[in-house]
This record gives structure tokens, C-alpha cells and sequence, in this order.
């Protein structure tokens, strides 16, 4: 199964609380451009599904307005407190759907990365708006490889 997580985008630094902090205009901007790209270059997305945080949201609406609409989900697994292992155990349980698309924070984004490829101590490092493309043969440690990451601009 392709499943494509993403950070989401540049956020404002402060808000009456971190799950209210919005998208800055910059932010909303280099996730639609990096989406349109990945569109143009044949990527497709059949589930969106993101962090019930006001970014994440935002940021997953900027994937939905690249692929024309596409409908969103929210996950509280995605928060960026989150344990990967409590992720694991809710994907698990969800129907397999390919080209998936997950919107989170640091650090669980790179937790879960590491977590998924095998490599728990070699925590990639994405920058807001990041992109990993995983291989996901099962939503378990070591059951996924990691085919590239890309950032805006």
C-alpha cells in the first residue's frame, strides 16, 4: 500500500492553544504548490486523513483543493503526542485503501517514520510541509520502507 505522510504546513507561533495555532498564508501556499506538483507528477490520493489540530486540518484542505476536492478525516492518533504504536493499532484496524494520505506534527511524523521503515534511532527530519512516500506492506515496526521525501520550494 502507498501511503504518503506528511507534516503539515508553516503555522503561526502562537495561539490561545497549540491545537488552534492556523496555517500561515506562506504555509497554505507551499503545501498547495508541493500538492499540485505531486498531482502534475502522477501521484494520486484516495484517503486524507489528518490530525484533528486546526493546522493539520488546514493543511489537508490545501491536499484536497490540489486533488479537486477530495473529502478529509479526522484521526486524534495523528496528534503530535501520539504514540506510533497506538497509530499501528488504530490503521491496522481500518480498511487497506492505496495512496493514502496522513497529515501530523513533529514528532510524531518522524517517530513514525523511523518507527515504520526499522530504523527507530534514525529519525528523519521533516521540515513543515515535508512529505515521506512509505511502501507499507503492514502498519507495524519495521513494515514499511521508505521510497523519498520532499519539501516545499
Amino acid at each position: 500500500m502507498r501511503l504518503y505522510l506528511c507534516r503539515h504546513g508553516e503555522a503561526v507561533a502562537q495561539a490561545p492553544t497549540d491545537a488552534e495555532r492556523p496555517l500561515t498564508e506562506r504555509g497554505r501556499l507551499e503545501v498547495l504548490a508541493l500538492w499540485q506538483d505531486l498531482r502534475a507528477e502522477g501521484i494520486q490520493v484516495e484517503r486524507l486523513i489528518a490530525s484533528p489540530y486546526r493546522r493539520a486540518q488546514q493543511t489537508a484542505l490545501c491536499i484536497a483543493r490540489a486533488f479537486g476536492g477530495q473529502e478529509q478525516e479526522a484521526c486524534g492518533w495523528l496528534v503530535p503526542e501520539a504514540r506510533p504504536q497506538a497509530f499501528f493499532d488504530w490503521l491496522i484496524l481500518q480498511p487497506e485503501q492505496d495512496n493514502t494520505v496522513l497529515v501530523s506534527h513533529m514528532p510524531l511524523v518522524s517517530l513514525l517514520t523511523a518507527a515504520w521503515i526499522g530504523e527507530p534511532t534514525a529519525r528523519p527530519s521533516f521540515r513543515v510541509g515535508t512529505v515521506a512516500a512509505l511502501d507499507v506492506e503492514v502498519a507495524a515496526p519495521g513494515g514499511a520502507r521508505l521510497l523519498w521525501m520532499r519539501g516545499p520550494g
